[in-house]
């Protein structure tokens, strides 16, 4: 078995999302390899849902700022 602290390893991005695929596809794989990921690197229920609760942030602040420019 190998010592948690020698997987160093994670996903990067490009190795998930490749050009030319289906994106429904790419976010389903992205988010369970990401949420895979932060599970294997002890992240708590809690810690998760921080993540996501960022993401969720950061999407309503972009949603944001389109509607204001578009507004302008």
């Amino acid at each position: 078995m190998q010592d948690k602290n020698d997987d160093r390893v994670v996903f990067t991005f490009d190795s998930i999302v490749v050009p030319g695929g289906n994106p429904e596809v790419l976010a389903v794989n992205l988010a369970r390899q990401f949420y895979q990921q932060m599970r294997k690197q002890d992240f708590d229920q809690k810690q998760v849902l921080r993540v996501a609760t960022e993401l969720v942030s950061c999407l309503t602040a972009s949603l944001e700022e389109y509607r204001k420019k578009i507004m302008r």
